[in-house]
């Protein structure tokens, strides 16, 4: 989507907050794991770059994993792995 499309980009940061809402559950408990996996398979190789600064883009992906409410959901379970991995 176009980045000049404010109500565009805004509706979609508001969906991905709602869902983040919705999947909370999930996400407190298994969400530094699923969020660890969704950013590789953004950045993968061969994939279309999630922000495109040339032609105006953004991804919708890009918009849901820089979101501060998935950030805040997946915060336990982020510092439950970094303590599982250090024992």
């Amino acid at each position: 989507m176009r980045i000049d499309e404010t109500a565009k980009v805004t509706a979609t940061r508001a969906g991905a907050a709602l869902a983040a809402v919705i999947a909370s559950p999930v996400l407190l408990v298994a969400g530094a794991h699923l969020r660890s996996r969704y950013v590789r398979w953004i950045y993968r190789d061969g994939a279309p770059a999630p922000v495109d600064k040339e032609h105006g883009q953004v991804s919708v992906h890009y918009l849901a994993v820089t979101s501060t409410i998935v950030e805040w959901l997946c915060t336990p379970s982020q510092a439950l792995a970094s303590r599982v991995r250090r024992n």
